[in-house]
C-alpha cells in the first residue's frame, strides 16, 4: 500500500505498473525478493543499442504466430543472440523460426514446458533449455495449500512452494530426474 500511494495506484495494479514504467526497455532492471527481509530494487542502467538488444513481442499463444513473430524479430533484428519463450506454444514457434532461419548455432532459446517438438529441438540444436514445470504438483500443492490457509492449519508451511521446475539441457536430457520430467505419465491402477 505503501509502494502503491508511491506509484499512485491501487494495490492491485502494482505489478502492471512496475512491468510497464520500469522495463528493461525503458532502462531499468527490477529485483525483488518476498518474505521476511524482502525488498524492491529498481536501478536505473544505462546502455546503447550496441551494448543491449531486448526487443519483447506479445503474440498469440499459438505456435504458428509465436513462429511468424519471432521470424520477423529475428529479421528485424539479426544481432538477436537470446530469446526466451514463456509456454509451450511460443517455445515450439520460436524452435521453429530459429530452426527454419539456420541460426541454432547463434541464437540461444530457452523454452518453457516441453512437448515433442520442443524435446526434438534440444536434440536437433534449435532450443539450448527448456524450463520444464510439473503442473500435477502445482496443481495439487497449489489447492494443498490454500485448503490449509483457509482452515488454520498454517504450521509448519513453507512461504514458498518448490514443485519440482527443472532446467534440461542437452548435458542433463538423458539423465534420469530429467526423462521424469520431460516425459511424466501416472500409472492407473485397476
Amino acid at each position: 500500500s505503501d509502494l502503491a500511494q508511491r506509484f499512485n495506484c491501487v494495490p492491485s495494479q502494482i505489478n502492471y505498473v512496475m512491468s510497464t514504467r520500469f522495463s528493461p526497455e525503458r532502462g531499468y532492471i527490477v529485483e525483488s525478493r518476498r518474505g521476511g527481509n524482502g525488498y524492491i530494487r529498481i536501478t536505473r542502467v544505462r546502455v546503447d543499442r550496441q551494448t543491449l538488444l531486448m526487443q519483447v513481442i506479445n503474440t498469440l499463444a499459438e505456435a504458428q504466430h509465436a513462429q511468424a513473430d519471432t521470424a520477423a524479430m529475428l529479421q528485424q533484428y539479426p544481432e538477436i543472440n537470446v530469446l526466451l519463450a514463456f509456454n509451450e506454444p511460443t517455445s515450439v514457434g520460436a524452435a521453429e523460426a530459429v530452426r527454419q532461419r539456420g541460426v541454432s548455432d547463434a541464437v540461444f532459446l530457452v523454452g518453457f514446458d516441453s512437448n515433442v517438438a520442443t524435446i526434438d529441438g534440444l536434440q536437433e540444436g534449435s532450443v539450448d533449455a527448456l524450463i520444464v514445470q510439473n503442473p500435477y504438483a502445482m496443481g495439487y500443492l497449489g489447492v494443498e495449500s490454500a485448503w490449509r490457509l483457509l482452515t488454520g492449519q498454517t504450521a509448519g508451511m513453507e512461504e514458498v512452494v518448490d514443485t519440482s521446475t527443472r532446467t534440461v539441457d542437452r548435458d542433463n536430457m538423458f539423465t534420469m530426474d530429467s526423462q521424469k520430467a520431460l516425459f511424466a505419465f501416472e500409472r492407473r491402477s485397476e
